[in-house]
């Protein structure tokens, strides 16, 4: 059987072709970077929790992520200094994103490594980096770990510390007496505490093969405690997340806790996590579903699966110890709980499973010297892997090419509602899905950060201390709604889509740049206009059809609307309604101001009221369109 080399020499070929792989999957992860979300994405989940706790080092979703996120922070802060060169603030996404390749290209390099250490020989000091090279390759374009290469969540960072394990237990087992690497290896263990909890089953059969190889451990104290202490360090990090907790009472989430200490040994048990394995286990329900092993053999393809698993067999008993009893650990622990559905969280599998390929790959190139020319094996293997790299990229691009995705819509219309003239230190009102955008804009990508995005208590709270607040025009009825008691409001639009709270009797809140002082109705004078292109959404969207905001200015004698009058808004050219490009009449009807919210004014006396509108148009301002 082939056993891994003490110390493989690393060859110029090896070692630059080692280069090639890492400079290649930067420039495929980079070319696929994730730029824009998905409206589901910001109601939750790892993707989106990842990335306020990077930008505002906050604890990440249980247990906290601690020094992961830590990274991160350092990570996304120190590249958008270097980015921001100018005024405008650069897309916060790829850069988070790109947190998740750098573990990713990690993750690569040490795969390759570990292959060419596992079929390294005295003829082949550099082990067979050709095999190699193609397996890792075949690795970093399998759609799960493509996609979490290029996207905001931790499970890249689990497969380099898992392989960190593996390639440092190599480094240890040719110097078992040095006590520097065990520490580090107990560390690197240790830190599953502090970051991924599944990374850890690989401690119990890696702790098994490292007694079976040195038992004299047990019999060392200096050992022993130096190992457990290294193992324990990384615990230390959860001071970090109690320290911004108990800070920050409004990162908790849902639940109900008197204190912070209670807060934080619940976040960091995982409470919401072992209710979920609580009711998993059912032995007799079906296990080959949706699911692993399922999408193993669906990433690697089936005879990658099995030359995978019989090249294992070529590793010597402890190391198979070591990759087998990881296996089959992660096998019981998805049969046991959500019935194999957790095929992120065992990421790892796939590339200890592609372990044993370079070994096969080694054993039957020797083995068909005899039966063949002497290097046709070796090439017929080469070939079958080329060609198992190409299918495989071909069929992961389309799901796991993240870039500038038609879906990623969620942030479009908070991106125009922010490029509207609000003034500073507002409060902003919105339904859920708005909020959630808004809020990412002003607190992830910067946008207007001195805006604020407020519930409906906090909403009555502004208003009763005369701040400036405003809802968009859809939500502005629900928050009416949820106000009952508080002091008459006057609404006012602010632009095209904003209406404008304020206590009875506030105006506009600016005047017309156009002046017309034309009475239509007795008791009812269009007191001006303000036109201007419609915003963008710049610059989180540039390909926003263009349209032309309106802002009306009515003056009401009496500060009601009259009955049984409407509002009709068309650009017109030479007394003509401009017509859109399927000759449809451009125009926007009301029924009365504040899209049809206007009910009048508090008391009775002259009032005026800015009424907006938006109309597409197929230019911002129609050649030759001289009215309204």
């Amino acid at each position: 059987m082939l056993q891994p080399a003490l110390r493989p020499a690393h060859t110029t070929a090896a070692r630059w072709m080692g280069v090639a792989l890492v400079v290649a999957f930067l420039g495929v992860y980079a070319l696929t970077l994730d730029t824009g979300l998905q409206p589901y994405e910001l109601r939750g989940g790892d993707l989106i929790t990842h990335q306020y706790a990077q930008v505002q080092a906050r604890p990440s979703n249980a247990p906290g992520y601690p020094l992961y996120t830590l990274g991160g922070w350092l990570w996304f802060h120190g590249w958008r200094a270097l980015l921001r060169l100018s005024d405008r603030l650069p897309n916060p996404i790829p850069i988070l994103s790109s947190y998740s390749t750098l573990w990713a290209i990690l993750a690569l390099w040490l795969l390759y490594h570990i292959q060419r250490r596992l079929a390294a020989a005295p003829d082949r000091p550099g082990g067979n980096w050709p095999v190699a090279w193609l397996v890792t390759a075949f690795f970093g374009v399998t759609y799960f770990f493509w996609y979490y290469a290029t996207t905001t969540e931790q499970y890249s960072s689990a497969v380099a510390q898992t392989l960190a394990i593996v390639y440092l237990y190599l480094l240890w087992r040719e110097r078992p007496r040095r006590l520097s690497l065990l520490y580090l290896l107990a560390f690197l263990c240790g830190l599953s505490l502090a970051h991924m909890l599944t990374v850890a089953l690989i401690v119990p059969p890696l702790v098994a093969a490292v007694l079976w190889q040195a038992p004299w451990l047990l019999r060392s104290p200096r050992a022993l405690a130096g190992s457990i202490i290294a193992a324990l360090l990384p615990l230390a990090s959860y001071l970090y997340v109690y320290w911004r907790g108990a800070a920050h009472p409004e990162w908790w989430g849902a639940g109900e806790w008197r204190s912070a200490q209670e807060w934080f040994w619940a976040f960091v048990s995982t409470a919401q996590g072992r209710e979920e394995l609580a009711w998993g286990f059912e032995p007799g329900r079906a296990f080959f579903g949706n699911g692993f092993p399922q999408t193993i053999w669906q990433e690697l393809s089936l005879p990658l699966l099995l030359a995978g698993l019989a090249g294992l067999l070529y590793l010597d008993r402890r190391l198979r110890l070591v990759i087998g009893g990881t296996l089959g650990l992660y096998l019981v622990f998805c049969w046991a709980y959500r019935y194999g559905n957790w095929f992120q969280v065992v990421l790892p599998a796939y590339p200890l499973i592609l372990l044993g390929v370079a070994p096969l790959a080694d054993h039957l190139a020797r083995a068909a010297q005899r039966l063949a020319p002497p290097r046709l094996a070796h090439w017929l293997i080469l070939g079958s892997l080329a060609v198992a790299l190409v299918w495989r990229a071909q069929a992961s691009l389309p799901a796991a090419d993240s870039r500038c995705r038609p879906e990623d819509t969620a942030l479009d219309r908070a991106a125009r509602l922010l490029n509207e003239p609000l003034p500073a230190q507002a409060g902003l009102f919105a339904a859920v899905d708005d909020a959630l955008a808004l809020t990412y804009l002003t607190q992830i990508w910067g946008m207007r950060s001195d805006l604020t995005v407020v519930s409906s208590p906090q909403a009555a709270r502004w208003l009763r201390e005369g701040r400036p607040l405003f809802a968009t025009w859809d939500a502005t009825p629900a928050l009416l709604a949820e106000l009952p008691g508080e002091p008459a409001v006057t609404l006012q639009s602010a632009g095209a889509e904003w209406v404008a709270l304020a206590p009875a009797g506030a105006g506009p809140v600016s005047p017309p740049a156009t002046p017309v002082g034309q009475e239509l109705l007795p008791g009812l004078t269009l007191a001006g206009y303000t036109t201007s292109p419609a915003p963008t959404g710049a610059p989180v969207v540039s390909t926003t059809p263009p349209a032309l905001d309106v802002l009306l200015f009515w003056r009401l004698a009496s500060g009601a609307w009259p009955d049984g009058v409407a509002i009709s808004v068309r650009p017109m050219r030479s007394g003509v309604a401009v017509t859109g490009a399927a000759g449809e009449i451009i125009q926007q009807d009301r029924p009365r101001p504040v899209h049809g919210l206007w009910s009048g004014a508090p008391a009775a006396h002259p009032t005026t009221v800015a009424d907006g509108y938006r109309l597409p148009l197929p230019k911002p301002l129609p050649e030759g369109a001289d009215g309204f």
